[in-house]
């Protein structure tokens, strides 16, 4: 049981989003005006949000696996639900970031932050790099390496 569920999509892309939204959070906290405050406060709110960036990656996929009609797509490299998965990612993430930053004031940028419209660029840019980085990967990317007898 547990072997197959380590192998479903939604494994491996949960567990992978959150390694690299987790790293890239991290990274760039210093561009936002929270940062300086108490490092247990940075750790659970970096974590938080990598949580957050992995639901918005599973309900990307889920989307993309409908619009397709299969969740076998990134092992097939099918063009329109890799799109449909980088645009659902990109899309949501440029709306909670308007959303957040300028109607509820949830998050605020540092002067630091390069902007394009009014949005982060690193948020914008994380939901480009990251679903191209885990669709490129995706064939090498085991949650476990299986045992060989």
């Amino acid at each position: 049981m547990v072997s197959h569920l380590r192998d479903t999509p939604e494994v491996r892309l949960g567990l992978w989003g959150l390694l690299v939204n987790g790293v890239w959070e991290f990274a760039h906290s210093p561009l936002y005006a929270d940062w300086g405050r108490e490092w247990t406060y940075l750790v659970w709110t970096r974590f938080h949000c990598s949580v957050g960036d992995v639901l918005i990656l599973l309900s990307a996929f889920w989307v993309a696996s409908l619009a397709c009609g299969s969740r076998s797509w990134l092992n097939d490299r099918r063009p329109v639900p890799i799109v449909v998965f980088g645009l659902i990612g990109f899309g949501y993430t440029a709306w909670s970031e308007m959303y957040n930053t300028s109607v509820r004031f949830s998050w605020g940028y540092a002067e630091s932050m390069p902007r394009l419209f009014g949005l982060g660029v690193t948020p914008l840019a994380q939901w480009i790099v990251i679903p191209v980085l885990l669709v490129w990967c995706w064939p090498k990317l085991r949650v476990f390496s299986r045992r060989v007898t």
